[in-house]
């Protein structure tokens, strides 16, 4: 009984987020775009309640279903908070263009090509009516911010569809004539659309963007499991943020005090280039060395000798620095893990060029593996493996999982990884940085009305960032209010670790991160009440 209801979850959860199931490898979900009606969502989001009461009315579960419970519930009412509080489907014009990303279908060589590409054009094929069922959904009057980012989005998609997916789609001539026609199909709809957007929504958008305290709240309490009012929450990031920003005074002191941190920065970490200026290189040699200092100094177990493949960034997803492509736990006929990494594009003008090299220098790239990779999200789906339940495979915490690969970053510097070179922490601490002012950046726009021009000013104030990226950050805040989750997962994470180092004698590090891990994802209280109860 309890298994099947699992699996009713599970399902009314992916008809609403088919691409989830796609990329844990639930391949039956291949080429589905939900139907964004308003009486089709509705009927969604009652049948997902009324799965919920079921489910946690449930008597006569064993331990690991009592757990398996509680991150299913937690999951469920992330869920329904994001649909039913949030309500992005019917606020945000952003919400159906990710709904057509064919990402997985171009790079997870899970079955022949042709198969992929009939797919991915399945999907493509889909645009015109979920976009269309988008304008209907939505309100008159949306957040001014949500308008420009999806007109951004729906015609980056676009080119990179006319574009990028020719060049992309194979070697299998007709498979890929099919998928680029879907694919000019596609874009001729998200163009329409992001007109749309311009002409209809944009002049009658507002600046009000936040979702209030107590959608905050409820999204701490019931999808994280955290009990904490938003004011001590926000004490405890503020207090991060001020500890991080005193390590980065000192770190910059020791590089050259005769310079402020931004100042040592720029001139002795962003001017830092790997060899050559090959970044892809410059990562492989990187994750040898990172996986070597895991290994000796017995920090975490790594369940494989299988590399993570450093690759070029596909041109369709080059909009960010580095990120991990791996294989869901379902995935059996493609199980690579691409670690990919963007390079200086050959047209860039020499000031464009320089400006990514210096935002990805030799120490923020080693940095940003160490998150990505060794022993972060790489490793933390090596262990999902072994996890061992359905639930734990298939659903997952947001701030578990980026609060695991941030933790990994300071904890590496902490188990003393590059010998306590100041230049490396500066680098971490930027990071760091950048993480709390998120946390402290949703918490103050969604609930004390600070703004985005104030926003921007904190990134740009703390967290050595440029007025451009400082703004792109506190424009993600206003979309992306979890975005507090980096900084929650880790200072959750360090916290539990110092409560089992007392609780434990002979406390050893790498059972503590194996032990963590050993559940796929689950809001971290919960996995401190399995670790701190045994």
């Amino acid at each position: 009984m309890f298994d099947r209801l699992v699996d009713g979850i599970c399902a009314a959860l992916w008809n609403l987020h088919p691409g989830e199931a796609v990329y844990l490898g639930k391949h039956e979900y291949d080429g589905v775009v939900p139907d964004l009606t308003g009486a089709h969502v509705e009927a969604e989001l009652d049948r997902l309640r009324g799965l919920r009461d079921r489910l946690d009315g449930m008597d006569g579960l064993d331990a690991e279903q009592v757990i398996d419970r509680s991150q299913l519930v937690a999951a469920v009412d992330s869920t329904l908070i994001a649909w039913e509080q949030i309500r992005g489907w019917r606020v945000n014009p952003m919400t159906p263009i990710p709904l057509l990303d064919i990402t997985l279908y171009l790079t997870r060589g899970y079955a022949p090509f042709g198969h992929r590409a009939e797919q991915a054009a399945a999907v493509l094929e889909q645009a015109p009516r979920v976009l269309d069922q988008a304008r209907a959904c939505l309100e008159p009057v949306v957040p001014t911010v949500f308008a420009e980012w999806a007109i951004r989005l729906a015609t980056g998609m676009a080119e990179s569809l006319i574009h990028d997916l020719p060049g992309e789609a194979g070697g299998d001539p007709v498979a890929a004539g099919a998928l680029t026609d879907a694919g000019a199909a596609a874009a001729a709809a998200l163009r329409d659309y992001a007109a749309w957007i311009e002409t209809d929504l944009l002049p009658a958008s507002s600046d009000a963007f936040a979702v209030g305290g107590e959608v905050l709240e409820d999204m701490l309490r019931r999808g994280e499991l955290i009990d904490l009012d938003l004011d001590a929450l926000l004490a405890m990031g503020e207090a991060d943020l001020e500890a991080n920003l005193d390590a980065l005074h000192a770190a910059a002191a020791e590089v050259d005090s005769s310079l402020s941190p931004a100042e040592a920065y720029r001139a002795h970490v962003a001017s830092v280039h790997p060899a050559g200026g090959d970044l892809i290189e410059a990562a492989g040699g990187m994750l040898e060395d990172i996986r070597r200092f895991l290994v000796e100094h017995h920090i975490i177990t790594i369940p494989s000798e299988v590399r993570a493949v450093v690759a070029e960034t596909p041109r369709h997803l080059r909009w960010a620095f580095a990120m991990m492509n791996t294989p869901g736990p379902y995935e059996t006929g493609a199980t690579e893990a691409f670690y990919y990494v963007t390079p200086v594009e050959p047209d860039w003008p020499p000031e464009k060029a320089e400006e990514w090299r210096n935002a990805l220098n030799l120490y923020a790239l080693e940095d940003i593996s160490i998150h990505e990779t060794y022993p972060g999200h790489y490793v933390h789906f090596l262990h999902y493996d072994a996890a061992p339940t359905e639930v734990s495979r298939r659903v997952a915490s947001y701030a578990f999982t980026e609060g695991w690969a941030h933790y990994a970053e300071q904890m590496m510097w902490e188990e003393g990884y590059r010998n306590g070179d100041p230049r490396f922490h500066m680098a971490q601490l930027a990071e760091a940085l950048v993480r709390n002012c998120r946390f402290v950046a949703a918490i103050s726009m969604h609930a004390h009305g600070m703004s985005l021009d104030e926003a921007t000013r904190l990134f740009m104030d703390h967290a050595l960032c440029d007025e451009t990226p400082a703004r792109a950050e506190a424009e993600r805040g206003a979309f992306d209010p979890g975005y507090y989750s980096y900084t929650l997962g880790k200072l959750q994470i360090l916290r539990l670790r110092e409560d089992c180092r007392r609780a434990e004698s002979g406390f050893d590090l790498r059972a503590f991160h194996d032990r963590l891990l050993s559940r796929g994802a689950p809001p971290v209280e919960l996995m401190r009440k399995v670790m701190l109860s045994s």
